[in-house]
Formats: structure tokens, sequence, C-alpha cells
């Protein structure tokens, strides 16, 4: 039996592996090796998932809800941290303003003082409040010898046995306390007011509201 001769695709493949190529890149024109059906469906799939991802998130209808209750409580604790920040602030105020008026004595910057100052005996010393002195007369702004006929104020200012009474009670300027003696004075030395006692439409004041 004569020897067969190999086919054409044999003698093909067998002068492809003896005669190489002028380039040893992959030609730009090669076609691509067909691909399975699996593969295909699988990439249809990924393609179909990141469309879906990619396509937009719409946004549900508690999401705009959620969005202003997290705005509300925001401002809301924001609020209370500023109202809270105040609130210290006006308590440690007021405490050093207690502490400050506690101190008997004010120190200003460039004071000396020796330790014997900050003893109990000298801080009593400046614990000692004046009185302030309250003229009724320049609040009333009123003249004190054109009031000679008002014995309601003559009572005020004299005592119970008609004398004067002095700066101490009335609390009246030197000047103010000056003119008033001088318009008791003058009542008294015309008669109109008595000066051992009170004025009798005062005592029947008195005696009338003992009886009602």
């Amino acid at each position: 039996m004569p020897p067969r001769l190999p086919a054409l695709s044999t003698a093909s493949a067998i002068a492809r592996t003896v005669i190489r190529p002028f380039s040893t890149t992959a030609p730009a024109a090669a076609p691509r090796e067909p691909s399975s059906a699996g593969a295909h469906n699988h990439r249809l799939a990924n393609l179909n998932n990141s469309n879906n991802r990619a396509g937009g998130y719409r946004p549900q209808r508690g999401d705009a809800a959620a969005r202003l209750i997290e705005r509300y409580k925001t401002r809301n604790t924001s609020y209370t941290m500023e109202k809270t920040a105040q609130m210290d602030f006006l308590k440690n105020q007021k405490m050093s303003n207690d502490f400050l008026r506690q101190m008997p004595r004010r120190w200003e910057a460039g004071d000396v003082y020796s330790p014997h100052d900050l003893s109990p005996v000298e801080m009593q010393k400046w614990r000692k409040r004046s009185v302030k002195n309250n003229d009724v007369i320049d609040a009333l702004g009123i003249s004190p010898l054109d009031m000679y006929k008002n014995f309601s104020l003559i009572e005020y200012f004299t005592s119970s046995s008609g004398m004067i009474n002095h700066s101490n009670l009335t609390r009246l300027r030197p000047v103010n306390q000056r003119k008033v003696a001088k318009m008791i004075r003058r009542v008294q030395g015309m008669g109109i007011y008595p000066s051992v006692h009170a004025h009798p439409e005062m005592l029947r004041e008195d005696f009338f509201s003992r009886n009602k």
C-alpha cells in the first residue's frame, strides 16, 4: 500500500512552526478568540449590575424627614451648648461679684501694704460702712424757711420734747440743717409751734387714733 501524503492543514501547521514571523508582537488585525456563551452571559450580568448601581439613587420617602430631624437635632444641640456656656459664665461672674462684695477693702494696682494691714483689726476698720446722707430737702426741692406752717415737717425734725434733732438723725447737709433749725426757732419764737411738746393737732391725731 503506497504511503499517504500529509494533508494540507498538517503541512501548513508545520510551516507555521518552522517559519518565524518578522515581528514578535501580536498582529492588530488578528481575530479574537471566540468566547463561550457562559462568559458572555456573565459579562452581561456584570454590566447590568453596574448600570443599576450607577443609574442614580432615588431618595426614599423618609429620607427628607430624616435629614430634617437630624438638622433639628444638630441645631438644638448647638443651642443647648451655647445656653449652657452662657449660664456658666453668668454663674461665675455672680460668684466673683459676691466675693468682691465681701472684701472689706478695695485694693488698687500699685497700693503698698504691710502684713499688719491684712490683720482682722485693720480689716474691721474697712468693713465699717459709712451711712449715705439722703437729704430730704434736696430731694423735695423745697425751701425750709417757707415751710413754717407745715407742722408735720416740723415734727419730723424735732423731738417729742420740742428740741431740734441732730444732723445724725435728720441726715441733712450742713446748709439745710442750719435752715431747718432757723425755721424751727422762728416758729417757736412766734408761738405757732410749742417748744416743749408736739403740736396739738399732732397730739389730737394720736389721741383719736388710739380711741378708734
